[in-house]
């Protein structure tokens, strides 16, 4: 009976908030910490693996996961990683335990298609690629993500249980403030060569740890901002050392294919982070290679043509632009607001989550402000509209936000 009243009084408030508040709830960032690579700084003090810089597992402070209801998946775990807080009259409540009291307020009847969304600080100290015969030119860079794929989880010595994690990546602009980063060319590694053989890729895959050959056979784009890529399930991919905002099916598997760039391991941690991180309970890389992988869509003539969009331009006026984000199954817009100007979305059906990325204002009479810890990360939910003010007399408000999955044949 107590735990009903608890339920029911939480209900209560929380409903309260949303009618204060004009439909929008705030959130704490909820911070996930990686082994696999280093950031720029930009979310958190993560530029290398240092003592002062990682948890008690070792990892870095990179991905900063926007109102999920996902948990992390990391090798050594942590309870409720990855979960938002979302701010309740001063408290932080697990967005989860909301959930389980008004799941309806906050997600109308898209709890289900609710994507996890994510900014990946990628980047870290130059390093060497180590190619050994069959690998290409090393020349410094600053290290990706490794590369890695998406096939579901592996079970009973099989691969691919379960639909795999598909993917998009959106480069907002880093010259902006607080930021203001010029980076130069950036590149990212997506999807095979298209003369790349089964061979070569199995070669690279027994180099783990070893030499970073897979790195050489995938195929190299150059980053722009304001540009977008879609990634399905069993794609190889290596996403480049450019802040990425990323929205993805709600789940966490991962097969990593290669190391981290430039940086061999050593007998014995060798073999134990190749069975943790890299084969997953499967007996050799055969299996990976046939289950993780796939080959078709991998070396496609027209994967840019398939994935690639530059975002188009939704509206814009005097007030600025409203921006197209995600394709194919996923949906996201980008509004950027000129100094004292405002624009309003109207009422949509849908929740939806967004981030201030750049500038100060207010959505719905909130405040606003990218540099807040506690004011920068909302949720629309369903049935509302979004006013979004700039209330800077310089310089544009920058708006990120993401909606539930796209059903397929759906626009």
């Amino acid at each position: 009976l107590e735990t009903t009243i608890i339920m029911a009084a939480l209900e209560e408030e929380l409903h309260q908030v949303i009618e204060r508040q004009r439909g929008v709830l705030f959130a704490r960032p909820a911070i996930v910490h990686r082994a696999m690579y280093a950031g720029r700084g930009v979310i958190a003090n993560n530029s290398e693996f240092s003592a002062d810089r990682v948890d008690s597992r070792g990892y870095l402070p990179v991905e900063w996961w926007i109102m999920s209801k996902t948990e992390a998946k990391n090798a050594i775990s942590k309870k409720n990683e990855g979960i938002t807080a979302v701010v309740i009259n001063k408290r932080e409540v697990p967005i989860t335990e909301l959930m389980a009291v008004a799941e309806e307020a906050i997600f109308g009847s898209h709890a289900s298609s609710w994507p996890l969304t994510k900014i990946l600080d990628i980047g870290g100290t130059e390093r060497t690629p180590r190619y050994s015969m069959m690998g290409g030119e090393a020349l410094p860079e600053v290290p990706p993500i490794p590369c890695h794929v998406h096939c579901g989880e592996v079970v009973n010595g099989r691969c691919g249980c379960g639909q795999g994690k598909t993917e998009a990546y959106f480069f907002p602009p880093l010259d902006v403030p607080p930021y203001n980063l010029q980076l130069g060319p950036v590149k990212t590694r997506l999807g095979l060569q298209s003369h790349i053989t089964r061979e070569e890729v199995l070669k690279a895959l027994e180099q783990f740890g070893h030499y970073d050959d897979l790195y050489s056979l995938l195929s190299v784009y150059e980053i722009h901002p304001w540009e977008t890529w879609h990634i399905e399930e069993k794609v190889i991919h290596a996403p480049g050392p450019w802040v990425t905002f990323e929205i993805q099916l709600p789940q966490d598997d991962y097969n990593m294919l290669a190391w981290q760039l430039g940086q061999p391991l050593n007998e014995p941690e060798l073999r134990n982070i190749k069975d943790v991180h890299q084969l997953k309970g499967l007996s050799h890389e055969e299996a990976l290679l046939q289950g993780a992988i796939n080959w078709e869509m991998n070396l496609a003539g027209d994967f840019k043509e398939r994935w690639w969009h530059l975002c188009e331009v939704l509206c814009e006026g005097p007030w600025g632009r409203q921006v197209r984000l995600f394709y194919h199954s996923f949906y996201g817009e980008g509004f950027v607001v000129k100094a004292l100007q405002s624009f309003t979305r109207p009422v949509d059906s849908r929740p939806y989550a967004g981030i201030a990325w750049s500038g100060v204002g207010t959505v719905n009479g909130q405040d606003l402000d990218c540099t807040a810890e506690l004011m920068k990360e909302f949720l629309v939910t369903p049935n509302h509209s979004l006013e979004i003010c700039n209330t800077a007399k310089s310089g544009d408000l920058i708006i990120l936000t993401v909606f539930p999955l796209v059903a397929k044949g759906s626009v």
